[in-house]
């Protein structure tokens, strides 16, 4: 192996280990200039479009390779019936916060956004505080598992820049965290994401406020 291959490879592990504090800097920055500058909803959707593009899509690709990307998605043995039970706890919370009480303010249009936005954001966010960890450091519980966990879930607390949580923010951090939990437990039994990315995406399925607020409506009262 070759001087330039170590010096990548290390250089790679450098920047998925700054990712936890890089991402929730660079993102509060980015959506309390947006904020400032732009309608709220249009703030809040350029935001995640960064996000989803650049740290949920490029920098996976960039530290992984489409290869590995592929082989991280699709892989996954058959939940065992605990672990199906752990992948639904989280959406069984998100439906009884968000989805059954706000089921009547269900359009189309917001379906369609609920349901387009949970895939992007899901496949996304499994990659990056998932994916990138489990194979840059497998079998590290520190830097693999519970590092990106703290960056996952204080990464919440940017997009509420915009958009505050009517649970309030730490309580969202820690609804945000317990999802992760739940997900970084599937995606390391099977090292892979396919279970993880199902319940993920159902979980953020549910958001109903969160995708009204990104079609324009209920902007005036900003909180999800």
């Amino acid at each position: 192996m070759s001087v330039l291959s170590i010096s990548a490879d290390r250089f790679r592990r450098v920047s998925v280990l700054a990712a936890p504090v890089l991402v929730p800097v660079s993102m509060a920055g980015l959506f309390r200039f947006l904020s400032r500058r732009l309608a709220p909803h249009i703030a809040y959707n350029t935001g995640f479009a960064v996000y989803w593009l650049g740290w949920c899509g490029a920098f996976p690709l960039l530290v992984l390779g489409p290869r590995a990307v592929a082989r991280l998605l699709t892989a996954g043995r058959r939940p065992s019936i605990a672990e199906a039970g752990l992948l639904l706890l989280p959406v069984a919370g998100a439906a009884g916060e968000q989805l059954l009480p706000n089921r009547r303010a269900v359009s189309r249009a917001v379906a369609a956004v609920m349901i387009g936005s949970a895939a992007v954001n899901a496949v996304g966010e499994e990659l990056l505080w998932r994916g990138v960890f489990l194979h840059q450091f497998p079998g590290d519980v520190v830097r693999g598992a519970l590092w990106p966990l703290a960056g996952f879930s204080i990464w919440h607390l940017a997009p509420q820049i915009v958009l505050p949580s009517r649970m309030g923010r730490w309580q969202f951090v820690l609804g945000a965290g317990f999802v992760g939990m739940c997900n970084l437990a599937s995606a390391w039994r099977n090292n892979g994401l396919r279970n993880s990315v199902l319940s993920h995406t159902a979980t953020d399925a549910c958001g109903v406020s969160a995708a009204r607020f990104r079609l324009g409506m209920d902007v005036g009262d900003s909180r999800a």
